[in-house]
């Protein structure tokens, strides 16, 4: 196979696997009762699961055969490996994960039967593919604000998922009916609980766990701080003494204040189904302990209590907490010189950590790329200060490229736990390649083929990969369809004259 026939096929995969060679020979042809052979170490569901993977993703049956293999259980749960010929199909994984995986490949790699108009089945070029992941969590970050469509958070779990993603921290901004606590919700912008139940069913048949994150110290307007809006206070002005005087932080010597958080944790971790991880949030906690009563105390005690509160509080539930790194080191520590770090010299938050359980997820944000002199790769030094403090650390980047690809190698590298990409509110329009694709592949194979340096190669794969995603939504709406819901603001000039 000539080398460009070779980029091409490669410029389709999201992501890259580890190990991929094509072969010459006659391709294998994705028809009725094609021959498929698998071998599993855990064969639990592979023979209904497999097959209607086969008719949704190409509309055949496949003659599958199923053999339990004790030889693929050394595998870890995401890898996999794949022989195509002529003839059959053969895939080798541990389980229904691993496989699972293997077809979403497969479907990236398969191509349209040629010289008709319309489809009359699919192909797959001869090939090997070894593939595993780099880490074991890989995960997105999505708001949902009141201003967010339910079926566009579909669409990004739904794409996630393709791309080999497995967690999604899900952040409500004041748009959760709240059954204990109905007043923590903007007033007209409640969504239903039946949608987010078939979310975290959706995530839960795609293999992405949703996580849900509610934040205990600052962000408690639950609304973006440059806009102004407080989901709490703008409709109920007599709550003010459970958050400090202008509202972005929780009144930590409020002892009612412990008691909602509580009700408010406790009902989203139920709701999600009781899931392994919670977010606590944590960032950007400004003008923390600056009502009369908590200023008058020691910050670093009151939030030191009120994280373990918590903590323990969720370890009691079977959830590991997750929380960003920002509050708990010293901007002005020369250590940190160029890279995002929040907590203040006078707070004095800054040897809390010291007394964190280990067992806590330090989520570590970086959205820029300090790029060193001769071509060396930023050093990330918070990363590994937590790190070699004992705790298990996400590298958590955002728009930036070079920063994605860097952390997801230091990561892989210095065997993190894994990777969370955040999106905020900016994740439509070019960004969704650099979400879901770029960053896809610094969390499974960092080192792989760089994506990202073809970028208009890169956007239109994410494209399709998009539009086979809104075909299993069943979905052909206009606005529901791509990167965005308009093209063009209507009324206004798109382009210059």
């Amino acid at each position: 196979m000539e080398a460009k026939e070779e980029r091409y096929l490669l410029d389709r995969l999201i992501p890259v696997p580890k190990d991929i060679s094509f072969k010459n020979g006659k391709d294998y042809a994705l028809r009725e009762r094609c021959r498929v052979v698998i071998y599993a170490a855990d064969v639990a569901d592979v023979d209904t699961q497999v097959p209607a993977l086969f008719r949704q993703y190409w509309r055949v049956t496949p003659a599958l055969s199923v053999s339990s293999d004790r030889k693929q259980s050394g595998l870890s749960a995401d890898a996999y490996s794949i022989r195509v010929r002529e003839k059959q199909l053969v895939i080798s994984a541990k389980g229904l994960t691993g496989l699972t995986n293997a077809l979403k490949t497969l479907r990236q790699l398969a191509e349209v039967e040629r010289g008709t108009e319309k489809v009359g089945g699919y192909f797959l070029v001869p090939c090997d593919i070894d593939d595993d992941a780099a880490m074991a969590f890989r995960g997105v970050h999505l708001c949902i604000f009141p201003e967010t469509e339910l079926w566009d958070i579909e669409k990004q779990i739904r794409l996630a998922a393709y791309h080999k993603f497995n967690h999604a921290v899900i952040e409500v901004w004041g748009v959760f009916p709240f059954v204990s606590h109905p007043e923590f919700c903007f007033r007209d912008r409640r969504l239903p609980l039946h949608e987010f139940r078939r979310l975290i069913a959706l995530g839960k048949e795609l293999g992405v766990t949703l996580i849900p994150q509610f934040n205990i110290l600052g962000h408690a307007s639950a609304a973006r701080g440059a806009i102004g809006k407080h989901a709490v206070l703008d409709s109920h002005p007599e709550l003010q003494p459970l958050f400090e005087p202008d509202g972005w932080a929780w009144c930590l010597t409020n002892p009612n204040t412990r008691r909602i958080l509580a009700d408010l944790i406790v009902e989203l971790h139920e709701f999600f189904g009781n899931p392994g991880f919670f977010h606590i949030g944590c960032d950007e906690a400004d003008h923390l302990g600056t009502c009369q009563a908590c200023r008058r105390e020691k910050l670093d005690a009151l939030v030191l209590d009120h994280l373990l509160h918590f903590h323990q509080l969720l370890t009691s539930r079977g959830a590991r907490v997750l929380m960003w790194h920002d509050m708990l080191l010293d901007k002005d520590d020369e250590r940190w010189k160029g890279y995002i770090v929040n907590g203040q010299s006078e707070q004095g938050l800054h040897t809390l950590y010291q007394k964190l359980p280990r067992d806590i997820v330090i989520c570590d944000w970086q959205y820029h790329y300090k790029e060193k002199l001769a071509g060396n790769e930023p050093t990330w030094p918070t990363v590994k200060f937590f790190r070699d403090e004992g705790f298990a650390t996400l590298v958590c980047p955002w728009l930036n490229q070079d920063g994605i690809c860097s952390l997801g190698q230091l990561a892989a590298q210095e065997k993190l736990l894994g990777l969370l990409e955040t999106t905020w509110h900016i994740n439509h329009r070019t960004q969704y390649d650099t979400i879901y694709s770029v960053a896809a592949n610094a969390a499974w194979n960092p080192f792989g083929q760089r994506l990202g340096a073809g970028r208009h190669d890169l956007l239109l794969a994410t494209t399709q990969h998009l539009r086979q995603v809104m075909q299993d939504m069943g979905c052909s709406g206009y606005e529901r369809c791509g990167f965005n819901q308009l093209q063009v603001n209507a009324g206004v000039i798109p382009y210059p004259e």
